[in-house]
């Protein structure tokens, strides 16, 4: 009794602006929560890509190797060639979600991180505008990433992107240096996936912002420099070396590869694209209401479209980090150019009822997880195909859609190719697509090359038609996912 009556005076001596905090904290708690438990049940969108069953693979290799592999251990075509796992920590987290829950965990972690994401977003909003726009500002946030929210390394990085760029645009504002705390960030960042270069570049542009704007150039440098380079120290401190900060580079060197792959591709405005939505929001406020922006965030924001038109990869660039960039200046004129919204004040009846339904959500999201999420198959999933060959004598060598080889390499089955195009190179990329495409001498020669004995294709592809009229070949097994042939031995 004593104690309760401690901790209830303790209470009762808070400022109002630690309740305020407080309260903020719990509703933002609430709205991570709920976002996420929505997402949740989209748990067979989150898997749809391919990607995620070679990386589920790959972080199983590194928790029984006590290793980050270095060379090629999935593919036959590749095997023991020099392989960049810059994606390793990303990888390890998704292994063990899956091991834990099943197909349920890849979902779980991906909208536990959305969920982070956009309430770290969400707190950022509050410190400058009302509670309506704010969540306005999400909301556009949430539609330039929807369509790239999957189960995979990408995902997993989106939280620390607004945890690294919000502290840096507040520490402009405030004229102080970065706190030292980011340099833990960037570390775990750049062991997770290879847009940690993205957060190199930031800081790197907000501090040239610092030394060009704040009229102490020589103060602002030192202030900023030292941070720079243990930024970049940081982005070294990986089992990659110098070969993980330049991943990005060696990517860009492969023009082939990056004009095939959809998710390299620019968006096709001849249908729906959340980033046309977004720029219109974006240019109606900078016209009607006349916003002046610093040169310098003006220069962030271009940037940002230009990646996001450029690829559909980079779509979810501007929805989060231009809100940071753009809000310290914004805001204000914002606010003179509308009236304040009328607030609700919330009775204690719509808070236990907000509060109870949020618990409900969770409580529905955490049943429907742990039911379980069958992935047994689906468009990337041969497992019939597969199964059928292997009855039939197909060992060895496989020639499969690039498609499959996520679903090889989780199945222990080495592929000629899979998503991890980096591995491969311009050159294998290129010949294997043209003996995908139908090319029959392209196609004989590969399979010639490489002693392969069995094929796992798409029904439409132009490969499998060819090997069906190839002499020693037998098709073995056909439905609407995958076809499945075997050579005579």
């Amino acid at each position: 009794m004593k104690l309760s009556t401690t901790w209830m005076a303790k209470a009762q001596k808070r400022s109002p602006l630690q309740k305020a905090a407080t309260k903020q904290w719990f509703w933002l708690a609430v709205f991570g929560l709920s976002l996420a438990s929505l997402l949740s049940f989209s748990g067979g969108r989150l898997l749809a890509d391919a990607d995620t069953l070679w990386h589920i693979a790959a972080g199983e290799w590194i928790i029984s190797n006590h290793a980050v592999p270095m060379t090629d251990p999935f593919s036959f075509s590749f095997r023991g060639e020099k392989w960049i796992t810059h994606e390793w920590l990303a990888e390890v987290i998704l292994a063990i979600g899956y091991a834990w829950l099943g197909w349920a965990g890849p979902v779980l972690v991906a909208a536990l991180a959305a969920g982070l994401t956009l309430t770290m977003l969400l707190r950022f909003l509050l410190r400058y505008i009302e509670p309506l726009h704010a969540a306005a500002g999400v909301a556009l946030a949430f539609l330039t990433l929807a369509q790239h929210l999957l189960a995979r390394p990408h995902t997993l990085a989106w939280p620390l992107l607004v945890v690294w760029a919000s502290p840096l645009v507040l520490a402009r504002e405030r004229g102080e240096r970065p706190s030292p705390w980011l340099l833990v960030v960037m570390l775990v960042w750049a062991n997770l996936h290879a847009s940690f270069l993205l957060g190199i570049v930031l800081a790197s542009a907000l501090a040239f912002e610092a030394v060009l704007m704040d009229g102490k150039p020589v103060q602002a440098a030192k202030a900023w420099a030292p941070f720079l380079a243990l930024t970049v120290l940081m982005g070294l401190m990986t089992p990659n070396g110098m070969d993980g900060l330049f991943f990005v580079f060696h990517v860009s060197n492969m023009p082939y590869a990056l004009s095939i792959i959809s998710e390299w591709q620019p968006p096709e405005f001849r249908l729906f694209q959340p980033i046309v939505l977004w720029l219109v929001f974006l240019l109606f406020g900078a016209l009607y209401f006349g916003f002046r922006l610093p040169a310098t965030r003006i220069a962030m924001v271009f940037g940002l479209v230009y990646l996001a038109l450029t690829s559909v990869r980079y779509a979810e660039l501007p929805g989060l980090l231009a809100p940071l960039l753009l809000l310290p200046s914004v805001a204000p004129q914002l606010r003179a150019a509308i009236r304040p919204e009328v607030k609700l004040l919330p009775s204690l009846q719509r808070l236990r009822a907000t509060t109870l339904l949020c618990t409900i959500l969770v409580l529905c999201s955490a049943a429907f997880l742990a039911h379980g999420i069958n992935r047994d198959d689906g468009p990337t999933f041969p497992t019939n195909a597969v199964r059928a060959a292997k009855a039939a004598g197909g060992s060895g060598p496989v020639f499969n859609s690039y498609n499959f080889g996520g679903y090889l390499i989780f199945s222990g089955i080495a592929p000629v190719i899979d998503g991890r195009a980096d591995l491969y190179g311009d050159n294998f990329v290129r010949r294997y697509m043209e003996a995908y495409s139908g090319n029959g001498e392209v196609l004989e020669a590969l399979i010639a090359d490489y002693k392969i004995t069995w094929a796992v294709l798409e029904p439409s592809s132009p490969a499998a038609a060819v090997i069906n009229g190839f002499p020693g070949w037998k098709k073995v097994h056909e439905d609407a996912v995958a076809v499945a042939y075997v050579r005579d031995k």
